[in-house]
């Protein structure tokens, strides 16, 4: 008899960066809504803080911050309002930064805590669409300055200038 293993996502990527700019990529509003389709994420990056995304078209999703150690370790659960409604769990995303030669960064995204039924599966196919093309368009935003043009709910938002 095997042991059930929890169902988990896991993406690693190379990005042309440093490990300061890409945590910044990560917890900056202003980054985040040119990768990730438009949301911006909102927190004060405080162990047991909230964590809100904010979506201009879609369901936003919420979280707790479960680790923050500047510029190599970020943590978070994370749920949509409306599955937090419908009483489903959150799961749990870690981001590791670390140096990766002279001029690169190793960036690798862990996402936990599906649960081992339907709905899990779904939710662990819909991470594994949404992780590459959120984390490619980081990567191309990190590299290029410029965000990539997504089409749908990935499309990029400019920041508003003041």
């Amino acid at each position: 008899m095997s042991e059930q293993t929890e169902p988990t996502y896991v993406y690693t990527t190379y990005i042309r960066s440093t490990p300061d700019q890409v945590f910044r990529a990560l917890t900056t509003p202003e980054f985040t809504m040119q990768y990730w389709g438009g949301a911006e994420l909102t927190s004060d990056w405080q162990v047991g803080s909230p964590l809100e995304a904010v979506h201009p078209d879609r369901d936003d999703f919420i979280g707790t911050i479960l680790a923050v150690e500047p510029p190599h370790r970020l943590s978070y659960s994370f749920t949509g309002r409306a599955e937090q409604a419908a009483g489903r769990a959150a799961t749990v995303v870690e981001f590791a930064i670390s140096p990766f030669g002279e001029e690169a960064v190793k960036l690798q995204v862990v996402h936990t805590g599906f649960t081992p039924d339907e709905q899990g599966a779904r939710d662990l196919r819909d991470v594994g669409e949404g992780w590459p093309a959120i984390l490619s368009a980081l990567k191309t935003l990190l590299e290029t300055d410029r965000p990539l043009a997504s089409p749908g709910h990935f499309a990029p938002r400019t920041p508003a200038r003041t």
